[in-house]
């Protein structure tokens, strides 16, 4: 049987990403009032920086909001975009956020 290779991409996002998300509730149990996103992606061994946050136009310091999930208020999409790009680049964009990457017109719309 041939073996699905975009299951096994996406079974490694979801996995990195469930682990961010924990890692950003460990931080609101602790009571911070602001995440810093590089500490957040270098706890999990992300290469992420200053300069490739502000191409990616986000802040790296995240305010937190506590009375919501972190999915609501942390920009995970675009870091989502941005493994992709760099972890899999042959499928030239995540499958989900085709249109925030490229946010261009689109003829259908």
């Amino acid at each position: 049987m041939e073996k699905d290779l975009l299951a096994d991409a996406m079974h490694e996002a979801n996995e990195t990403f469930a682990h961010m998300g924990q890692a950003v509730e460990a931080a609101v149990k602790k009571g911070v009032t602001q995440i810093d996103l590089t500490e957040i992606c270098k706890e999990l061994k992300l290469e992420v920086d200053r300069k490739m946050l502000t191409d990616l136009k986000v802040d790296h310091i995240i305010h937190v909001h506590p009375w919501l999930p972190w999915y609501f208020w942390f920009p995970w999409r675009p870091l989502w975009c941005w493994w992709w790009s760099r972890y899999y680049p042959w499928y030239r964009c995540c499958p989900w956020w085709w249109f925030r990457c490229h946010w261009y017109h689109h003829p259908i719309y």
